[in-house]
């Protein structure tokens, strides 16, 4: 009980200094200017979405010579790569694909330096081809990118329906807040592939994905502390409606735990000290929280005491995650956020532990 009170009170602190961070963030106005893009998606067996992204970035309100796409096929041992080869004749809009050939240099950090190398404009953009967003995507991140900019972190929402999706969607609304906040503080914590543009330039100085590229996650954060570290104040988060990416929830609890394992997996490998140092302290704080529960239904602490504790981390939450999920448009976060309060630590404590014990699946490979 002693413990929960310091931990608590950083717990609130923390929160409310997000809050007001997130608040302090400009939002990106248009400049009117046309930037070129290479827009690279890493691909393995997207049978059923590359048809869509594809289409969506031929209907981006955008000049079709100002963006070429790459399709980069990571082995995919499904029709993603006869679809793509058919839509290269139908749509006018310039793709190339192109098809990892050595086996020993395959996933997303393969696919992506591919890509980067292939690359005929100086500005990248990336994403994955379950992905959704607007007709002006594109633009939104030529008004981003000006003579200063190395880097540009766009914002990514889950949408769904049911308990389960709008749980995710709120969860990954904290995610997407806290890293545009530690981006504006030059303290780089996370952002998302899914949403990302940098500097071909910026990318060959800081040698790409040299230091991690056998690690099979960690392709935007990695490179994120890499070039935050190598072109001081140069990354900006992409606060703007047009430049919010959908993706899918999971519908299925197995292919969650398999992302989110992968994800925290990373922790370790991040070079940001700052970064391992708040994951470990949240993991004592839920360790700690889960034992005052366990003490009080036992009639060891107060359910009086668990009850206000419970309320002030709720709120505490709620007013930082409300303006960011609606900025992302999603729907009410209220509930989602009090049922929050009872799993999120059993969530965080599972998947820190699996990140180090465990195993993951992702694109039909295991990894450890």
């Amino acid at each position: 009980m002693i413990l929960i009170v310091p931990f608590t009170i950083l717990y609130v602190l923390f929160y409310l200094s997000l809050a007001v961070g997130w608040r302090k963030i400009s939002t990106i106005s248009s400049r009117n200017t046309i930037c070129s893009f290479t827009v690279i998606i890493p691909v393995r067996n997207e049978q059923e979405n590359i048809q869509r992204i594809l289409m969506q970035l031929q209907n981006q309100d955008y000049p079709k010579e100002s963006f070429e796409v790459i399709v980069v096929d990571d082995f995919s041992d499904d029709d993603t790569r006869s679809i793509v080869e058919e839509l290269i004749q139908s749509l006018n809009i310039t793709i190339r694909l192109i098809a990892l050939s050595d086996n020993t240099k395959q996933g997303k950090k393969h696919a992506l330096t591919a890509g980067v190398k292939s690359a005929s404009f100086d500005t990248i953009l990336t994403t994955d081809a379950d992905c959704n967003f607007t007709q002006n995507w594109i633009r939104s991140y030529s008004d981003a990118f000006d003579e200063n900019a190395m880097m540009v972190a766009g914002p990514v929402a889950i949408e769904g329906s049911g308990l389960f999706a709008r749980l995710q969607q709120v969860e990954f609304a904290g995610l997407m807040g806290f890293g545009a906040v530690t981006i504006a503080n030059e303290n780089p914590s996370m952002c998302s592939g899914a949403n990302l543009g940098f500097k071909k330039k910026a990318f060959e100085e800081v040698g790409g994905y040299t230091d991690n590229l056998f690690t099979p996650s960690g392709d935007d954060e990695f490179l994120l502390y890499s070039i935050m570290s190598k072109f001081p104040n140069s990354t900006i988060f992409l606060k703007s409606s047009d430049a919010v990416v959908t993706t899918v929830a999971h519908s299925k609890l197995s292919s969650f735990i398999n992302q989110r394992v992968r994800w925290t997996s990373k922790w370790k490998h991040n070079k940001n000290w700052k970064v391992r140092v708040s994951a470990i302290l949240f993991f004592l704080d839920y360790l700690t929280f889960y034992s005052v529960l366990i003490s009080g239904l036992l009639e060891a602490v107060g359910l009086e005491m668990i009850g206000l504790l419970l309320v002030i981390r709720f709120l505490a939450q709620y007013l930082f995650i409300y303006p960011i999920n609606k900025f992302m448009k999603g729907r009410s976060a209220f509930f989602p956020l009090i049922v929050f309060q009872i799993i999120y630590p059993m969530h965080v404590l599972f998947m820190g532990l699996n990140s180090i014990f465990g195993s993951y699946t992702w694109k039909g490979r295991r990894y450890r």
